[in-house]
């Protein structure tokens, strides 16, 4: 067997295929190279398989893909499934509508620290320019030039695309509790370990990346912003909205505890 990554890439994805394969040529030209791909499908048709048997071998290390049957959005279960099938020991958490900074793995691993979650930003794109982003702009790195997409983003979201590293530490001031962006984080493996992962019991989009950070500072896990250097494109597309009540939000998003028993192990943590 191949070596260990040093970094596994999980990329949840479902359908758009069209995305990751936009997707696969940034990871392709990554300043930081020893990672590993681990596709999380949330029941996408065959044509998601056909682009990653179209990649397979072109990357240091295999592409693992983890497909579960299309049941509505249960990212964290299908998350946690690929997490179990990854190698590396830091993991690197996208979704599969956001295309990379070609510096964005070698940001976050030159920033890990044990008990450290990171967590970066996107700039969003609007439908003209992610109906005319070409596989040629993101190979040649055009995208990565705020003159490319400055006027298909909202003002407020223009400073997520700008790359200045040397400003880690002033946004976000340090904050231990910074909030996970789910398209845009990353930890050591055995720290989203320690919380158990996702909570699978929440299914539907918008609460899964709160509770793991509530989760995460309970159990003494820091999370700090690296906006500014980790930096995503986001394509647009339509999407389901926030579903969930208030008791819900009450619930998950207001947790007092670190582990939870409903993740990718079912029940209380073993004894050490």
């Amino acid at each position: 067997m191949n070596p260990a990554p040093a970094v596994s890439v999980l990329v949840a994805v479902y359908e758009r295929d069209d995305f990751l394969e936009r997707i696969f040529v940034s990871l392709e030209s990554q300043s930081f190279g020893d990672f590993e791909v681990v596709i999380a499908d949330d029941g996408s048709g065959p044509r998601m398989a056909e682009s990653v048997a179209r990649w397979q071998g072109r990357f240091r290390h295999p592409i693992l893909h983890a497909w579960q049957e299309n049941r509505g959005f249960r990212k964290t279960v299908i998350v946690n499934r690929a997490v179990s099938l990854a190698r590396g020991d830091y993991l690197v958490f996208i979704d599969g509508d956001c295309v990379l900074h070609h510096r964005f793995l070698e940001r976050h691993h030159l920033r890990r620290r044990p008990r450290q979650a990171l967590s970066g930003r996107r700039v969003m794109m609007d439908e003209a320019l992610t109906a005319r982003l070409t596989v040629e702009a993101v190979r040649s790195r055009r995208l990565e030039q705020p003159w490319f997409w400055w006027r298909h983003v909202k003002a407020h979201d223009r400073r997520n695309g700008i790359y200045a590293p040397w400003l880690y530490g002033l946004r976000g001031g340090f904050n231990s509790r910074y909030e996970i962006l789910g398209s845009n984080f990353s930890l050591h493996r055995a720290d989203f370990l320690g919380v158990n992962g996702y909570d699978e019991r929440i299914v539907g989009r918008g609460m899964e990346d709160v509770n793991l950070k509530v989760r995460l500072v309970n159990g003494d896990v820091a999370v700090r912003c690296i906006a500014q250097e980790a930096i995503q494109y986001h394509c647009h597309h339509e999407t389901g909205g926030f579903l969930h009540e208030a008791e819900t939000v009450a619930r998950f998003g207001g947790t007092t505890e670190a582990w939870t028993a409903h993740g990718i192990t079912k029940g209380a943590p073993s004894a050490q």
